[in-house]
C-alpha cells in the first residue's frame, strides 16, 4: 500500500486525507496468524514540513479468531490509531531516528501496517464475554450444555499442607 506525495511536496504545511483498501492475505507471526474477514481500511492524514512527512490515522478491519476458552471461531473488529514520520533516509538512517524511510514521490506504507498490525492487532479473545468454556475432564462445550463431570479445582501449589492436614487428623484420632 503506498500514497504520491509528489502535491505534498510542493506545498509545504499541505495536509491531505485519503482513504485507502487493500484484501490482505494471512500474517503469521510468533506462533500467531492474522486472518482478515474483509479488506484493511486505511484512513491516514499526511503532511510535509520541509524535511519529512508526519503520518497520522486509523487501521481498521475484521480478525477470524479462535475463542480462547470454548475454541469456538468468531469475528472480531478492531480499530488502531497511528501516528508516524517518514523522513527521506535510508533504511539505517530512519531506523536509528525511529522514522520510516521515504524516497522519491511516494511514502510506502506496507512495513509501517505490518508493525502495527503485528504489534496491536488482538491476537486472542473471547466468543462472549461469559464464555463458560470446555469442560476439562470430557471437553464439552458448557455454553452449549452441563456434563456431571467432577470439576473440583485442586491447587497444586497447597496440596503438601492438606497432606500434613490429614496426617495430623489421623493422629488425633488415635
Amino acid at each position: 500500500m503506498q500514497i504520491n506525495v509528489a502535491e505534498e511536496l510542493k506545498s509545504i504545511g499541505k495536509t491531505t486525507d485519503r482513504h485507502l483498501e487493500e484484501s490482505l492475505e494471512p500474517i503469521s507471526f510468533g506462533g500467531n496468524k492474522l486472518v482478515f474477514t474483509m479488506p484493511l481500511s486505511v484512513d491516514v492524514r499526511s503532511s510535509f514540513d520541509g524535511e519529512g512527512f508526519s503520518v497520522s490515522g486509523v487501521l481498521s478491519s475484521e480478525l477470524l479468531m479462535h475463542c480462547t476458552k470454548c475454541n469456538k471461531e468468531f469475528k472480531q473488529g478492531f480499530n488502531i490509531d497511528f501516528s508516524e514520520r517518514f523522513i527521506k533516509a535510508s533504511e539505517e538512517e530512519a531506523d536509528e531516528a525511529e522514522c520510516y524511510p521515504f524516497f522519491g514521490e511516494t511514502l510506502e506504507l506496507d512495513k509501517m501496517i505490518l508493525d502495527l498490525l503485528v504489534l496491536n492487532a488482538p491476537v486472542y479473545g473471547l466468543c462472549k464475554p461469559d464464555c463458560k468454556g470446555l469442560c476439562p475432564v470430557c471437553g464439552c462445550d458448557l455454553n452449549l450444555m452441563q456434563c456431571s463431570c467432577s470439576r473440583t479445582v485442586k491447587n497444586a501449589n497447597f496440596a503438601s499442607l492438606e497432606e500434613l492436614a490429614q496426617l495430623l487428623n489421623n493422629e488425633e484420632e488415635v
